[in-house]
């Protein structure tokens, strides 16, 4: 049913994010993809445990960036 795809759109959109965040290598890289983190909260946000799931994706992305920098 439609709450089936899109809990499937949002955990396809995590995985991304995840990808996202594994590939930064730069500062613009890590502006990027927290753009693409608020569009992720934008779309989903209404859902379930999508507050939790970009909790951890923040985290994430706060610890490639300390990475990149360091």
């Amino acid at each position: 049913s439609q709450k089936i795809l899109l809990y499937y759109n949002m955990k396809k959109a995590y995985k991304k994010a995840l990808d996202i965040i594994c590939s930064c290598t730069t500062d613009a890289h890590i502006n990027s993809t927290y753009n693409y983190i608020h569009n992720f909260r934008v779309l989903f946000g209404q859902n379930r445990g999508c507050k939790i799931l970009t909790e951890k994706l923040m985290e994430k992305c706060a610890l490639k960036r300390k990475l990149i920098r360091d």
